[in-house]
């Protein structure tokens, strides 16, 4: 069984690898977030022409 330590740092390191910034600071998402947040930002446009 893994030590709490030892699981401590493998989540540190995960954490790491899933950055969500390039090399260059600016936002990368992936495929499924950016289709993800078109689908939530055309239902916000449809509720505000529906308003």
């Amino acid at each position: 069984m893994k030590t709490r330590a030892k699981q401590r740092a493998n989540r540190k390191l995960k954490l790491a690898m899933l950055d969500r910034r390039d090399i260059c600071g600016v936002k990368d998402p992936t495929p499924h977030e950016a289709v993800k947040e078109l689908i939530e930002e055309s239902r916000r446009n449809k509720e505000r022409r529906a308003s």
